[in-house]
């Protein structure tokens, strides 16, 4: 990545500190995956450094590049391994010795999503944290709670605590190194990277090396990107009204000049919330969303009053043709009616984790409403529900699964089939074919028919011999007339929006904060109402329903009850906007792509990212 640069005189050294910087795990692999492949991200960082826990430490590798990931490129130091090649242990290895631990230090790729043309290159730092120097530990310990007020004594048990406050020490003491013997070596006269580095903590397991480096001024800028508020979702999902019951209970305590603590009680037996509850002495917080850059300041009042802004994160933007999308619908309509036995006039799908924030059983709520409404104009639509809660499954079991028992539109519990999460997702949607069935009597034509793939990836490796060869999840991105994401909680929601470039109308909820991205794009192109986007209020903060009960006593009976009468409306208003001729879908596609080209990561990292980081390096 460090060839790809413009003009800019002074190059940044971006750190990235994260549980994801070997694996691609989640949100955050996503983001990072994002931000490394934008041009524009390229154009301004001259270096990138991913720091985080050594990945298997004591198991052995044929050649230490292997340690860095199936991304790795070379690896330039591993104290596992005793490989030194640059002659990095003179820095390296005193570190070592003095924290107890074992250090690897090399280069990973990230390719752009859909486009391996697209690729970049960051530095990789990891940390054995297996048996650190414990009068070390307790040094760095009691630095932080003479510093920061952070007792973490109470929160030695959580591993989620203790495995990031091991890393931060030697984290902090082998960056100052590799820094400084950076700034001793010209990697480039015409453009050398500029002090201090940033140092942006990924989500709490960031935040101890970033407090410690907060001291350091000559070397380090730090900022915290909330890519969600650890509080507030273990509120939201342990209430019965969910965020019914959340949001606005929370608007009302800040409307009144309260915290979470006086509204929902003290919160600081939780390791993570005491963590980013002290993000405020940071440089800066960069939130994904409006709404989690809210529950933020809800933390406290030290917090209420921090550098907070929002920075949103980027959507894959790529050119569509009407040509191609009619290209990837055939390929999966092959696999649908081999799979169905009929081709379906409209695809909705969700691809997604199997976690309970992500309100699964509100999809099929609105597809009980949304049936009736396809029968009566004899239409049908399938359901895919892409998701996955065990190991990738081999082509010859998925094969040997659909010749048994015509998987996936049938399944059987135990792997490799159903296991954890994915037996009650499918024995709900099993209920819900059963019942839509049953409601339609004498009508059979049409509706709609619900299906899970529990597999990751929409490949025919994955699916078996009834897909044809060469199709591809984004096949089903640019294929899918609908996508669902009605969450719980939700700080930004990329996966929400990723088939709007190809024309595809997405439900979202209201708390997703990328609505607020949608909302800014149609800003800028002047648009006060977009068929594409259809909010989901199940937070009912804009239109509470009569009668509704104080949030945080709402039940779940209530709940349920309340989120059937938003389903109901949903599917009203999704059955209008259902494309019904190829000129509309055509329309369709060209508004996805103006609005997604207003989401692009380009464009966020020029609009958001870069300058969060330059007001960061500003403060002295």
């Amino acid at each position: 990545m460090r060839d790809s640069v413009d003009n800019v005189d002074h190059m940044l050294t971006v750190i990235h500190v994260t549980h994801e910087a070997v694996d691609h795990l989640g949100g955050i692999g996503t983001v990072l995956q994002g931000l490394m492949t934008s041009r524009d991200y390229r154009a301004r960082v001259g270096r990138s450094i991913l720091v985080g826990p050594l990945p298997w430490p004591d198991r052995a590798v044929s050649d230490p590049v292997h340690r860095l990931g199936d991304e790795g490129v070379a690896c330039h130091y591993s104290g596992v391994d005793r490989h030194d090649p640059m002659g990095l242990g003179a820095i390296l290895q005193p570190i070592e010795w003095a924290f107890g631990t074992r250090i690897v230090y090399g280069t990973r790729t990230f390719h752009a999503p859909g486009d391996e043309s697209n690729s970049a290159e960051a530095d990789l730092l990891l940390i054995d944290v297996q048996n650190p120097d414990r009068t070390r530990l307790s040094m760095l310990k009691w630095f932080m709670y003479e510093h920061h007020g952070l007792d973490s004594q109470r929160y030695e048990n959580s591993w989620d605590y203790e495995e990031y406050t091991r890393l931060a020490g030697p984290a902090y003491h082998a960056l100052c190194a590799l820094l400084d013997r950076e700034a001793g070596v010209t990697r480039s006269p015409a453009k050398p990277t500029t002090r201090p580095a940033v140092m942006i903590a990924h989500e709490f397991m960031g935040v101890p090396t970033a407090l410690r480096a907060s001291e350091d001024r000559a070397r380090f800028r730090t900022l915290f990107h909330a890519h969600e508020c650890s509080t507030a979702r273990r509120l939201t999902e342990g209430l019965p009204g969910f965020d019914a019951a959340f949001y606005p209970a929370m608007d009302k305590g800040v409307a009144a000049g309260q915290c979470v603590g006086e509204v929902f009680g003290d919160q600081s037996d939780y390791g993570r919330h005491a963590l980013v509850a002290r993000t405020h002495v940071l440089d800066g917080v960069m939130a994904v969303g409006p709404e989690t850059g809210a529950e933020l300041k809800f933390l406290s009042p030290a917090m209420r009053t921090s550098r907070t802004e929002v920075v949103y994160n980027g959507l894959p933007s790529r050119p569509v043709t009407m040509a191609q999308r009619t290209a990837s619908r055939a390929l999966v309509n092959q696999w649908l009616t081999a799979t169905l036995g009929k081709t379906p006039d409209y695809l909705i799908t969700h691809v997604t984790r199997p976690v309970p924030s992500k309100g699964l059983w509100r999809d099929l709520t609105l597809l009980k409403h949304l049936d009736p409404l396809l029968r009566a104009r004899g239409q049908s639509a399938a359901y895919v529900l892409l998701t996955c809660g065990a190991p990738i499954r081999s082509f010859e079991q998925v094969r040997d699964m659909a010749a048994r028992y015509r998987w996936p539109l049938a399944h059987q519990q135990g792997y490799p089939d159903l296991v954890g999460p994915e037996i009650e997702l499918y024995n709900d949607i099993a209920r819900l074919n059963a019942q839509v069935q049953r409601d339609a009597g004498a009508n059979q034509t049409g509706g709609v028919q619900a299906m899970l793939v529990n597999q990751f990836g929409f490949t025919r490796q994955r699916l078996g011999p009834s897909a044809p060869e060469g199709l591809t999840t984004a096949d089903l991105r640019r294929a899918a007339d609908v996508e669902l994401g009605m969450s719980t909680y939700e700080p930004f929601g990329i996966a929400q929006l990723e088939p709007l470039h190809a024309g595809a109308i997405c439900v979202t909820s209201t708390v997703c904060g990328c609505m607020g991205l949608v909302r800014r794009a149609m800003d800028e192109l002047g648009m006060k109402q977009c068929d594409l986007v259809l909010p989901a209020d199940f937070a009912f903060r804009t239109t509470p329903p009569p009668a509704m009960p104080h949030p945080e006593h709402l039940t779940a009976q209530q709940r349920l009850e309340l989120e059937d009468r938003e389903c109901r409306r949903l599917a009203t208003i999704l059955a209008e906007r259902l494309p019904r001729t190829p000129a509309q879908s055509e329309a369709y596609l060209n508004l996805g792509q103006r609005l997604a080209g207003k989401m692009s990561w380009d464009h966020v990292v020029r609009s958001d990212f870069l300058p969060a980081l330059d007001r960061a390096l500003a403060r002295g």
